[in-house]
């Protein structure tokens, strides 16, 4: 059973002998005031803890029953709220220590071995959750400076980054569960300005969100992305990469073999070295010995 604050209180008060009157002449109040707290009447202000706390040679913590664990997810549950840096060092600096404290009983075997187990099982689990709040902040604030740069760098294709930083951008919302919209908003940029630009960071998004099928369609039924798709040159070559990743996910050997010698003739060394293994893959799952012999003979 939990105890209230006024037990929590009374327990430690007579353990040292304490009478009520001395406790609260420290505090400067009255005896009845103390009384009224042990019998559950009332509640001391949380300015007076730390005073109390000291009266009785105890931490806040030991006082009021929190065991390490405890403090542990309260220091979780901090981050969780506060979202800050500081919060979170403090919270997996806590859960760390404990662990780490907990080893050293396993390793010693002083201590009940399937309580410490279970202590450690539970501060692994709220570490999992640290990280995965932490992971799920840092993709927020990437979100948050890719959609500045896509805001910042729009119609100015020139710039060094301003495909990469729309991919990442991509990559990021189906990270968050955002895929939906963010793909239906790179499919109304193609169709609004159909170029290598706008439909690579489509097919992309597709890719990204793994539907593979769709992107082959695009470039089978798409009069848009077929003038630009075809022939294979160096200007599409990221949007090839698209397709045959798709058709290598969705085993669709003829397609890849029907397109890949034109594509290598425009690749450079590195970029043909990519394709092709994407290809050695494709074959070695599919188990075809003879193709694989060959590729990589060439």
């Amino acid at each position: 059973m939990k105890l209230t604050i006024g037990e929590k209180i009374t327990m430690p008060r007579k353990e040292k002998n304490i009478t009520q009157t001395e406790l609260a002449e420290y505090l400067f109040l009255t005896p009845q005031t103390v009384s009224r707290w042990e019998v559950g009447n009332g509640t001391p202000e949380i300015t007076l803890l730390p005073k109390i706390a000291t009266f009785f040679g105890v931490s806040i913590d030991e006082l009021f029953g929190m065991t390490s664990i405890e403090r542990a997810e309260d220091l979780v549950s901090k981050y969780s709220v506060l979202r800050d840096d500081r919060s979170f060092q403090e919270a997996m600096e806590c859960v760390n220590s404990q662990i780490q404290t907990i080893d050293i009983s396993l390793k010693n075997g002083t201590e009940d071995i399937a309580e410490l187990e279970k202590q450690r099982d539970r501060l692994e689990a709220l570490k999992t959750h640290l990280w995965i709040q932490q992971g799920w902040e840092a993709l927020q604030r990437a979100l948050e400076i890719a959609d500045s740069f896509v805001a910042k760098t729009e119609g100015k294709t020139e710039h060094p980054w301003y495909l990469r930083m729309r991919l990442q951008r991509n990559q990021l919302c189906a990270a968050l569960e955002k895929g939906r919209e963010a793909l239906a908003e790179c499919k109304r940029n193609f169709k609004e300005n159909p170029n290598e630009n706008t439909l690579q960071i489509y097919l992309s998004m597709l890719s990204d969100l793994q539907n593979f099928e769709e992107i082959l369609s695009i470039q089978e039924t798409e009069n848009l992305a077929k003038q630009i798709i075809y022939p294979p040159s160096e200007k599409n070559l990221g949007i090839w990469w698209l397709l045959i990743h798709a058709a290598v996910e969705m085993v669709e050997t003829n397609f890849i073999e029907k397109y890949m010698t034109p594509i290598l003739e425009v690749c450079s060394e590195n970029d043909e070295f990519d394709f092709l293994m994407s290809l050695l893959n494709l074959y070695k799952e599919e188990n075809q010995k003879e193709k694989l012999t060959a590729i990589k003979n060439d």
